[in-house]
């Protein structure tokens, strides 16, 4: 916070390597989709028993168009918080950022179900929110970087009324949510575990190659 009360970003981390983190007002943020009630209440409780952001969120440095996490910003927002540790990206320029519409979509890429990085920071910027959970983003590094930043780290203020950024949801709606999020997880997981099969086939294959030379070549 500055001489004349109005809340500042302040860099937490720099590195060659690596990407930019800062705590940044929550206020400078903007979110690109509609939150859902259901998960948005999942971290809530999540925070409050922790009383720590386990992980910071990820935004585009230049628009502040927050491109994950946006449930944990609405969760302090609503609690009345003030700063948010966020990793900050070059969305348009960092090429190896990608965005998809399901989690598999980080390995396999399906051109009628692509969006773009222009697309989410347009939405962000203008306010015209995508639906809960449109977007996937990839990045060149792990998104889960445990910090366990205290809350009481991240100022305080009346708490904010988010009800704008959340979509209308019945128990019903809420309960198939979740059952699609976990379907989306398993999805992932049946991928990638047909994927070490062919890879560990594949090494297997080229053992038996090499051990079967018959040139007096001898590597094992």
């Amino acid at each position: 916070m500055n001489g004349r009360g109005k809340v500042t970003s302040t860099v937490l981390k720099t590195e060659k390597s690596g990407p930019k983190m800062a705590l940044v007002p929550i206020d400078e943020l903007k979110p690109h989709e509609k939150g859902s009630p259901v998960y948005l209440e999942l971290l809530k409780q999540e925070i409050l028993r922790a009383g720590v952001l386990k992980y910071p969120i990820i935004a585009d440095d230049k628009t502040r168009v927050i491109l994950d996490g946006m449930h944990r910003w609405l969760v302090l927002k609503n609690l009345g918080h003030m700063l948010i540790p966020t990793i900050l990206v070059d969305a348009m320029n960092d090429r190896r950022i990608r965005v998809g519409t399901r989690r598999i979509h980080r390995y396999v890429r399906e051109s009628e179900d692509e969006v773009s990085i222009e697309m989410v920071l347009s939405a962000g910027l203008n306010g015209h929110l995508m639906k809960p959970r449109s977007t996937r983003h990839f990045f060149p590094f792990s998104k889960f970087r445990r910090i366990n930043c205290g809350l009481n780290l991240l100022g305080k203020r009346t708490p904010q009324d988010i009800s704008k950024y959340l979509v209308r949801a019945s128990e019903r709606e809420c309960k198939a949510a979740v059952e699609e999020w976990l379907d989306e997880i398993s999805e992932e997981l049946e991928f990638l575990k047909g994927r070490t099969q062919e890879v560990e086939q594949e090494r297997a294959e080229f053992i038996d190659r090499v051990k079967n030379m018959n040139n007096g070549f001898s590597i094992f």
